[in-house]
C-alpha cells in the first residue's frame, strides 16, 4: 500500500513529492501528459531561449531557493540585468516609469497632482468591516487614478483579472490587515516593517537552462515515483483507504493508499467530483481561471530609436487595447538571444479579451505585432518576426469575492480526516514560490495524517488482542439474546 497517491506533476505536485521523499513517505505521481513541469516549459529554438509559462522568481522567494539549494542546481541560478529593475506602464500614448522611491513617486507622471493628493486621504478614511472588491477597495482608500493607473495594469501582470470580481481580501490580504489594525493602510506602512522593506531592492532570478530546468530536476530525482502518460484515473474509497486504477501502455494498474493528494487545477479535479460533497463541486472548488496567450517575438535591435533598458511595460485598460503587457526578455536576460536581436514575451487575453481563445496564432501574432508596433514606435510592423506562441485556455485562477471563504472550506475537508488533500496555485498565491510553499504547507497536513492513522491502527491491533468481545461478536450475542426473547 502507498502512503499518498498524487494526481498531477506540475510544480505543485513534484514539489509536494520532493517534501515526502524528504520525510520517508512513499507515494507515487501520476500525471496524464507525457512530461511533468504543467505550464512550466522551456523551449530552444534559432538561438532564442524561451519560457512559455512562469519566468522568473524574485531574491524574497524563500522556499524556492531552499529547493534549488536541495536539488544542487545553485550554479543555474541567473540575476537578471540591474537595468530590468525598471519598469514602465503605458498611459497615454506613452512608456511612463513605475516610480522606486519616495522622490520619484512624488515626481512622477502616474498620477496627476489631485491624483497623489487624493492618497493622503487614507490617513482619515473609516474602516468597512467587509469584504471589498479590489476596484472599491482602492478607490475607497486611494482613488480611481491609483485603481487605474497602477493597480489595474499591475494585476494585468499578476491575474490578468477584473479588478471588480478580485476580492481585495485575498489579493491583497497585507493591505487589508494594516488598514484593520492601523485604522489606515499609510499608517500602517510607516509604523510597520512594511515601510522599510518596501524599498529594498528586490533582484529578479532564473534559471540559465530556463524555468523548466527546476522541474526536469525534480523528474530525475523522483522519476522512479512518477507514472506518465496515465489514461482514466479512477479513485473509490474503501473503509480506511482508497484504491486508484487507471490505465498505463494499454495496461490496468491498481493502488491502495491511505491518502490523495490533488495538485490540479480545480477543473480538472472536478473530473473527481464523486469523492466530494455536492457545495464542493457547485462552489468552493468553482474557480474561474482566465484564458492567456504568451506570445514570443523577435527584432532586429536596428530598427528600434531607443535601446529597450528595464524590464518591460504593463498597459493601462484602455478600450482598443488587447495586450497585457509584454517582457525585454533579452534585456532581462541577454544571453536569451543573439546579439543583434531583441526578444520580447507579449501576454495577451485575461479577463477584458477572453476571445482570445477563438483566435488562429496568425490572427493573435498580427494583434499583438500592430500594438507592439504602436507602444515602441516601430515603423515597419513586418520587422517583428513571431517565433512562438502558446495559449493557456486556463492560465490563472481568480481570487474573486468569496475566495478566501472557499479557501477555508477547503482547509475543512482537509482537516476531516478523510485523506483527501489539494494544493495548487488556487489557495495562497498564484506565483511558483507561493505554489512551492503551498505544497509544503500541505504535505505537512499529509505527514500528520498518515501519524495520526497508523497510532490508530497500533491501538485499534492492541485493542483486539486484549480478551474483549469484537464488534461482530457483540452483534452476534445481540441478536440471538433478541431471538430469544421473541420466541420465550
Amino acid at each position: 500500500m502507498k502512503d499518498v497517491i498524487i494526481i498531477g506533476a506540475g510544480i505543485a505536485g513534484l514539489a509536494a513529492g520532493f517534501e515526502l521523499h524528504k520525510n520517508n513517505i512513499d507515494f507515487q505521481i501520476l500525471e496524464t501528459q507525457d512530461r511533468v513541469g504543467g505550464s512550466i516549459e522551456t523551449i530552444s529554438k534559432d538561438g532564442y531561449l524561451i519560457d512559455t509559462g512562469p519566468q522568473t522568481f524574485s531574491s524574497i522567494s524563500k522556499e524556492t531557493f531552499e529547493l534549488i539549494r536541495n536539488l544542487n542546481i545553485e550554479d543555474s541560478l541567473e540575476e537578471a540585468n540591474p537595468s530590468s529593475k525598471k519598469r514602465f506602464v503605458y498611459l497615454n500614448n506613452q512608456l511612463t516609469p513605475i516610480p522606486n522611491g519616495l522622490m520619484e513617486f512624488l515626481k512622477t507622471e502616474l498620477l496627476s497632482k489631485d491624483g497623489k493628493i487624493t492618497i493622503l486621504e487614507d490617513f482619515v478614511i473609516k474602516n468597512i468591516d467587509k469584504e471589498e472588491s479590489v476596484e472599491e477597495f482602492f478607490t475607497r482608500r486611494f482613488g480611481r487614478e491609483v485603481l487605474k493607473n497602477i493597480i489595474q495594469p499591475f494585476l494585468n501582470g499578476v491575474y490578468a483579472g477584473d479588478v471588480k470580481k478580485l476580492s481585495a481580501n485575498a489579493v491583497f490580504p497585507k493591505l487589508k490587515e494594516l488598514e484593520e489594525k492601523y485604522n489606515s493602510v499609510l499608517l500602517g506602512f510607516i509604523l510597520s516593517q512594511m515601510f522599510s522593506n518596501s524599498f529594498k531592492k528586490l533582484t529578479l532570478c532564473s534559471l540559465k537552462e530556463g524555468m523548466e530546468c527546476l522541474t526536469k530536476t525534480l523528474y530525475e530525482k523522483l522519476k522512479n515515483k512518477i507514472t506518465l502518460n496515465t489514461q482514466n484515473i479512477e479513485i473509490s474509497r474503501a473503509k480506511d483507504f482508497y484504491i486508484v486504477t487507471f490505465k498505463n501502455n494499454n495496461k490496468t494498474i491498481n493502488y491502495t493508499t491511505n491518502a490523495i493528494l490533488f495538485a490540479t487545477p480545480t477543473h480538472k479535479l472536478l473530473d473527481f467530483n464523486y469523492l466530494l460533497p455536492d457545495i464542493y463541486v457547485t462552489d468552493y472548488f468553482n474557480i474561474e481561471y482566465e484564458p492567456i496567450s504568451v506570445v514570443v517575438q523577435s527584432i532586429n535591435k536596428s530598427k528600434l530609436k531607443d535601446p529597450l533598458n528595464g524590464f518591460g511595460y504593463l498597459c493601462t485598460k484602455e478600450p482598443h487595447r488587447k495586450l497585457l503587457g509584454t517582457i525585454w526578455t533579452s534585456s532581462v536576460f541577454p544571453q536569451r538571444a543573439p546579439q543583434d536581436k531583441i526578444l520580447l514575451t507579449s501576454y495577451i487575453g485575461g479577463a477584458h479579451y477572453r476571445k482570445i481563445t477563438e483566435l488562429s496564432e496568425e490572427e493573435i501574432s498580427n494583434l499583438v505585432s500592430k500594438e507592439i508596433a504602436e507602444i515602441l514606435q516601430i515603423q515597419d510592423q513586418s520587422s517583428i518576426e513571431t517565433i512562438h506562441i502558446k495559449t493557456h485556455h486556463h492560465a490563472i485562477p481568480q481570487y474573486n469575492l468569496g475566495h478566501t471563504e472557499k479557501v477555508k472550506r477547503i482547509e475543512d475537508l482537509m482537516n476531516t480526516n478523510a485523506g483527501l488533500f489539494f494544493t495548487g496555485n488556487y489557495l495562497y498565491g498564484v506565483s511558483i514560490n507561493d505554489t512551492i510553499k503551498t505544497s509544503k504547507r500541505i504535505t505537512k497536513k499529509i505527514v500528520n495524517f498518515l501519524h495520526e492513522s497508523k497510532t490508530s491502527q497500533n491501538n485499534s491491533t492492541e485493542n483486539k488482542l486484549e480478551p474483549t468481545y469484537s464488534v461482530f461478536t457483540q452483534v452476534a450475542l445481540a441478536v440471538t439474546l433478541l431471538l430469544r426473547a421473541t420466541f420465550a
